[in-house]
C-alpha cells in the first residue's frame, strides 16, 4: 500500500481512461488473489438471483439509477437522488446532534420517500421541509434497499475479512475499491466523503468516528458472510466489530484508498510497449514488398522524435494560445506548465487580436498524458514533468478542463 510521494504524482481513479482501468482492474484481481493467499484467506462471491425494479428510487440498482439519470442528461456515476441527499445533509444536518443515530418519524419518512417518487424527477418536491434525522434515515434505507449491495455480492465478502497488519488491510481495501463498478465506487466515495464530514464536526453533533462506524456498518454489510461460523451470535459479533473498523479505515484513509497504485501504471506502460514492439514488427513484415524508400518513409512518420530532448509541444485545442513548445527542467510541474496558459496578471490578452474574446486556462484545466505508453491520464499538478517525459518521451500532451480531481 503506497502513502508515500512519487515523483510522477498521485494517479487517482478518474484521472486515467476506460481502457486503461480494464487493464488496472485485472491487475488489482492478481494483487489481491495474491494477497489473500499469502494470508490464508479464502472469500467467496455470492451467488444469488436478483429480484429489483427498473423504476422508482428504491430498491433500484444503482446501474439502473445511473443510467435513467444519463437519459435525462445528467452526466454522473452517481445516482441524482442520493446526490441529492447527501448534500442536503450536508447543508442542514452536520451539525445535528445524533444525525444518523436518532431515527426519523416512521410515518413521516413514509410518507417523504413516495413524495420522493412522485415528485423528485420533476423538481416539485420541497426540500425545505425535510428534517435533518429524516433525510438521514431516507439515506440509510436507501442503502439498505439496494438489490446489488453498495459492495456488491463478488466483493462484499472480501470487504469485511480482517488481515493481518493494517497496511495489509489498507492494500486490501485499496484492491477492492479498484474492483468496484464505477458507480459503486464512486457512490461509496461520496458517502465515505460525507462521513468524514460528520466526524469532523462531532464537537456539535456528537457523532465521533466510532460512533458512525458502527451504525453504518450494518448499512453496508447485511449479506451474511459465506464463512462457516457456529453460532448466529458468534456471526453478529464477529461482523459486528469486523466491518465498524472496515468504515473506521475507509473515512481514516479515504485520500489513499480512491489511488491507483504506482507499480500498476508502470506494469500497464510495459504492457503498452510491448503491443507497440508486436505492432512494429508485424508492420515491418508487411512493409517488406515495398520498396527500400516506402519502408525509409514509413519508419520516420512512425517514429519522429521530439524537436530537442526535454522539449514538449502542449496542445490546448479549446484555449486561445493553442499550443507551444516548453523546454522542461528540473523543477518544473505539471500545474508550471498549464500556468503558461493562463492569464498573466495585469495582461489582460492584448496580444491577441480580440482580446476581450481570448480564452485562458482556469483553475479547472489540467494537463494530461495521451499516447505512448499510456492510454490517456490527467496528470497532479505537482508531479515532477521532467521525470514523466523522460518515462513517456512519444506521448502528447494536451490541456483540458477536469472539474471533479
Amino acid at each position: 500500500f503506497e502513502t508515500k510521494n512519487d515523483k510522477g504524482g498521485v494517479i487517482k481513479i478518474g484521472d486515467v481512461s476506460s481502457e486503461d482501468m480494464v487493464r488496472i482492474r485485472s491487475l488489482a484481481l492478481i494483487e489481491l488473489s495474491a494477497l489473500f493467499d499469502s494470508c490464508n484467506i479464502v472469500y467467496t462471491k455470492s451467488k444469488r438471483k436478483i429480484k429489483s425494479k427498473d423504476h422508482g428510487l428504491f430498491g433500484v440498482p444503482l446501474h439502473t439509477l445511473v443510467e435513467q439519470d444519463q437519459k435525462k442528461g445528467y452526466q454522473t456515476q452517481v445516482p441524482l437522488i442520493f446526490t441529492k441527499l447527501i448534500s442536503h445533509l450536508e447543508k442542514i444536518g452536520l451539525t445535528t446532534e445524533g444525525i444518523l443515530r436518532v431515527p426519523g418519524a416512521v410515518n413521516r419518512v413514509k410518507q417523504l420517500r413516495q413524495e420522493l417518487n412522485e415528485k423528485f424527477y420533476s423538481g416539485h418536491f420541497n426540500w425545505d421541509e425535510m428534517l435533518p434525522n429524516d433525510v438521514a434515515a431516507i439515506m440509510k434505507q436507501f442503502l439498505r434497499e439496494l438489490p446489488v449491495p453498495l459492495l456488491t455480492y463478488d466483493y462484499i465478502d472480501a470487504f469485511s475479512s480482517n488481515l493481518k497488519s493494517t497496511l495489509e488491510q489498507l492494500y486490501a481495501l485499496n484492491l477492492l475499491i479498484l474492483l468496484l463498478p464505477d458507480c459503486h465506487r464512486d457512490t461509496l466515495k461520496l458517502l465515505i466523503m460525507f462521513l468524514r464530514n460528520v466526524v469532523a464536526h462531532s464537537n456539535e453533533n456528537k457523532m465521533g468516528l466510532t460512533n458512525v462506524a458502527m451504525i453504518m456498518a450494518p448499512n453496508l454489510f447485511l449479506v451474511p458472510s459465506s464463512r462457516k461460523i457456529k453460532t448466529v451470535q458468534e456471526v453478529e459479533l464477529n461482523r459486528a466489530a469486523g466491518t465498524s473498523k472496515i468504515i473506521t479505515f475507509l473515512i481514516n484513509y479515504q485520500d489513499h484508498l480512491w489511488n491507483i497504485p504506482s507499480s500498476f501504471i508502470t506494469q500497464i506502460r510495459h504492457q503498452y510497449e510491448v503491443d507497440q514492439r508486436r505492432k512494429t514488427r508485424d508492420k515491418r513484415e508487411t512493409v517488406k514488398v515495398f520498396r527500400r524508400t516506402h519502408i525509409i518513409t514509413i519508419c520516420t512518420l512512425c517514429f519522429q522524435p521530439e524537436p530537442q530532448d526535454g522539449v514538449i509541444r502542449v496542445q490546448a485545442p479549446l484555449l486561445t494560445k493553442s499550443s507551444a513548445l516548453i523546454q522542461l527542467d528540473d523543477k518544473m510541474s505539471a500545474s508550471d506548465v498549464v500556468a503558461r496558459f493562463k492569464r498573466a496578471t495585469g495582461q489582460p490578452g492584448s496580444t491577441f487580436r480580440n482580446p476581450d474574446n481570448a480564452q485562458f486556462a482556469e483553475d479547472n484545466a489540467y494537463l494530461y498524458e495521451v499516447g505512448g505508453n499510456i492510454g490517456e491520464r490527467c496528470i497532479e499538478p505537482r508531479a515532477h514533468m521532467l521525470s514523466i517525459y523522460r518515462t513517456n518521451p512519444h506521448a502528447q500532451w494536451i490541456i483540458k478542463v477536469k472539474t471533479d480531481r
